[in-house]
């Protein structure tokens, strides 16, 4: 049987999927890179769950996406998109994860640690996502943190400060210890 605590980590993680499937679809088309609220929910599961759960829930996410179901942005699904421009966004959405999680478990998870760990994620997300355009679009490096860095910067500074916000919020009314 499974305890208390056990199934409510089990619940959140089951609703910040269903969160970051959301996330997905609320889009600002750009040239090559859409401006997504996926990374916003990739700090919420990073920030509220444990590690493990971390990294089951973002790799549940990309196994949905790979078998075809449409839950990456734009609706879209399937193997194309593992292998697209902006694929190197989605992989990097588990080192975001995980190096958010990591830190803080062994920082704590006071205001200043959740900033903290979301910037370093989600920057190691923009680099990572960048990078995989150079062979991908044949672009040099400088080229591709101009299209897939530099204008995101301030977006994901604006959705690490909304992380830090709801997950302090959503910490102090529960009445589980949930990234334990």
């Amino acid at each position: 049987m499974l305890s208390k605590g056990k199934i409510h980590k089990l619940t959140l993680a089951g609703l910040l999927l269903a969160a970051l499937i959301i996330c997905s679809q609320i889009t600002i088309p750009l040239p090559i890179v859409p401006l997504t609220l996926q990374t916003f929910a990739i700090g919420l599961i990073a920030s509220l769950l444990p590690t493990l759960y971390v990294f089951e829930v973002v790799i549940a996410y990309l196994i949905l996406g790979a078998i075809g179901l449409p839950v990456f942005a734009g609706f879209s699904g399937g193997a194309a998109v593992l292998v697209s421009p902006t694929a190197g966004y989605l992989y990097s959405f588990v080192i975001y994860a995980l190096v958010a999680s990591l830190y803080l478990k062994f920082r704590g998870r006071r205001p200043v640690d959740l900033f903290i760990a979301n910037v370093l994620g989600a920057g190691l997300n923009l680099i990572i996502g960048s990078l995989w355009m150079v062979p991908v679009l044949n672009m040099s490096v400088k080229a591709a943190f101009m299209t897939g860095l530099v204008p995101f910067i301030i977006p994901a500074l604006v959705k690490v400060a909304l992380v830090v916000i709801i997950a302090s919020r959503l910490q102090k009314i529960t009445q589980f210890n949930i990234a334990a």
